[in-house]
């Protein structure tokens, strides 16, 4: 507990400080034992005045802290760790609920996929507009080039963090402009074939292609909360 980790700071300062003052035999002689403990460092008050800073911060951080001189068991170290466990316990369930919703449209997706023969459809059919299939299938491909370039070439080979590397304001950074213009690239894309899928496959399901794309985008999307954490 905090009470425990005090007593054991306070001890080590006092292990510290006899230990500087055992090693200097000049100023042992010129100043007052008090005051040649006051000049040594103590720890232990530089983490009680973090400590009260934190808690005096509450009102703006909206966290509460708890003051130095505080119990285990007592109203304030309860009402902390009550916010604390209660905090990691929505973070657990958010964890859960994002990752049921990422399955239930995995599910969808497939369900689309089945249901409206989709592969068949725009490898085989005559109505699809080829050249607008061709110029999504382009723009996915290139977004694809580009996530591979920023979360494997960069992150991985040359543990660059692309995400420090776009907001970064230091002209010397040399990844800076590349990983904007990646960006830049793969936005244009995604714009370009939102357009060009709807254009390729409207004379095959009409109105009920955008709802199509759309359920079949977020199957892609959510198949990201199942990739395996680069950190």
């Amino acid at each position: 507990g905090w009470s425990r980790f005090f007593a054991m700071e306070k001890e080590d300062c006092a292990a510290e400080t006899d230990q500087l003052l055992a090693s200097n035999a000049s100023v042992q002689h010129d100043i007052p034992q008090n005051e040649m403990r006051s000049r040594v460092p103590q720890g232990r008050k530089v983490a009680e005045n973090i400590l009260n800073a934190l808690a005096d911060a509450e009102g703006i951080t909206k966290i509460p802290g708890i003051r130095p001189n505080t119990n285990q068991g007592a109203a304030e170290w309860n009402r902390v760790e009550e916010y604390w466990h209660t905090k990691y316990v929505r973070s657990r369930k958010e964890q859960v609920k994002s990752k049921v919703e990422a399955v239930c449209w995995l599910i969808a997706g497939f369900a689309v996929l089945n249901a409206t023969d989709f592969l068949r459809v725009i490898l085989t059919d005559d109505r699809v507009n080829r050249f607008f299939l061709n110029l999504g299938l382009l723009c996915c491909v290139t977004v694809l080039a580009v996530m591979i370039y920023l979360i494997f070439w960069l992150a991985v080979v040359h543990d660059v963090q692309w995400e420090a590397a776009y907001n970064s304001k230091d002209p010397a950074n040399s990844h800076n402009k590349p990983v904007r213009k990646a960006i830049g690239l793969a936005a244009i894309c995604v714009v370009t074939s939102s357009i060009s899928f709807p254009i390729a496959l409207w004379p095959v399901w009409s109105w009920g292609t955008i709802p199509i794309l759309f359920v079949l985008s977020m199957m892609c999307l959510m198949m990201l909360h199942f990739v395996p954490s680069i950190a």
